[in-house]
């Protein structure tokens, strides 16, 4: 039951939203197994002086269009992390209009245990939803 935070400018229309959403669900199904009805994405919209990034960092010219995604699930190993993290700026780049360097990404861990939803079913023996493939289960 992953929850994800997107951080951007005021402002953004709700069909570039939603191409976002669609980008980011479409990369935790297809990496981490998620059940297609596991979403749940809130977006922040922030004011020019609420979102301040220094126009280059790590060498590289930044955009207004920069967005910072956070991701919140239990553990996954860092092979599976890097799988991740190439597959959403794979599918944020796919006609959003964002470029690789438009995005920041953020993995916040949170034990399957600390997490609550009506009708979510714990398998006992993994602590992860019991939706989830089981070759996507860490091991």
């Amino acid at each position: 039951m992953p929850m994800t935070k997107i951080y951007l400018r005021e402002g953004t229309k709700p069909e570039h939203k939603r191409a976002l959403s669609d980008a980011v669900h479409q990369a935790l199904v297809e990496v981490l197994g998620i059940p297609e009805d596991d979403r749940f994405h809130f977006f922040h919209e922030l004011a020019d002086e609420n979102l301040i990034t220094e126009p280059v960092a790590f060498g590289l010219e930044r955009r207004r269009q920069a967005i910072c995604v956070q991701l919140y699930f239990a553990h996954r190993s860092e092979a599976v992390l890097n799988e991740l993290f190439a597959a959403l700026v794979a599918n944020l780049t796919r006609g959003t209009g964002l470029e690789t360097r438009d995005i920041y990404l953020n993995v916040i861990e949170s034990a399957s245990a600390n997490w609550w939803a009506e009708g979510r079913v714990l398998n006992q023996q993994t602590g992860f939803d019991e939706r989830i493939a089981a070759d996507k289960v860490p091991g």
